[in-house]
């Protein structure tokens, strides 16, 4: 807690969800499916998603994240501007690699840097956002 906060005030903020711009939001919530994300809200509610909220792995509401927003974009998407790079964190990391390869996502060879001696790998979404997915550990979500 800050210096300017006391107890009794509430924080300024009481949560964060990132969104981010796809070319189809469709294509993409099927792509985040594979990671355990579903589909919690979307707009419209009916015909071609203009916008998702997707909840995160066994979060039945957005209170419980991790959650990612899509929006539609009516630009080009360019993968090599993308200036964010999502860091996931699996149960079992090798598994995870496994499913995604049998359904036909590149994945990346897991690596073992120093920081993370458990492991970790590289994915990219349908637009070309960077997804790196570690192993979970007791210090990490």
């Amino acid at each position: 807690m800050s210096e300017t906060t006391s107890k009794s005030e509430a924080a300024p903020i009481s949560g964060l969800v990132a969104m981010i711009h796809v070319a189809d939001v469709a294509r993409s919530a099927e792509f985040y499916r594979l990671l355990g994300f579903d589909i919690g809200n979307r707009v419209p509610a009916e015909g071609t998603m203009q916008w998702a909220w997707l909840y995160g792995p066994k979060a039945p509401d957005w209170k419980r994240g991790p959650n990612l927003m899509l929006s539609r974009t009516a630009r080009a998407i360019d993968a090599g501007a993308q200036d964010v790079l999502f860091y996931l964190y699996a149960a079992d990391l090798e598994a995870l690699r496994g499913q995604l390869l049998k359904a036909g996502i590149h994945a990346g060879a897991v690596s073992y840097p120093d920081y993370l001696p458990q492991g970790e790998f590289r994915i990219q979404d349908p637009d070309g956002y960077t997804l790196m997915i570690a192993q979970s550990t007791a210090d990490t979500p």
